[in-house]
């Protein structure tokens, strides 16, 4: 399809990947990118490490507090990622 008039790359892209799914290994690395997105910029600046192996997604923090409140929040959390990347990647969340 030819265009006439100019589209941002953002919209390029949400097109492309809304006509083209990801696959597994793709969206997996996507959960893990949208990690500091949906957690948010305090609880991802003391993420120390954020993986995600067979659904299962493992993060650790420095601090304490940040983890427990996260621990609580750990099921809301898989569900916006879920959300974003519009099908269910992640299962459950390993707060380490």
């Amino acid at each position: 399809m030819r265009r006439t008039e100019p589209i941002s790359v953002g919209e390029l892209l949400d097109e492309f990947f809304r006509d083209r799914p990801l696959g597994p290994a793709s969206m997996e690395g996507r959960a893990v990118e949208l990690w500091a997105e949906v957690a948010g910029d305090y609880v991802a600046g003391c993420t120390e490490d954020v993986y995600i192996r067979g659904g299962v997604l493992y993060v650790s923090f420095s601090s304490s507090a940040v983890r427990a409140e996260v621990f609580m929040r750990r099921k809301l959390l898989v569900a916006q990622l879920n959300a974003r990347i519009r099908a269910k990647v992640v299962r459950s969340i390993v707060v380490r």
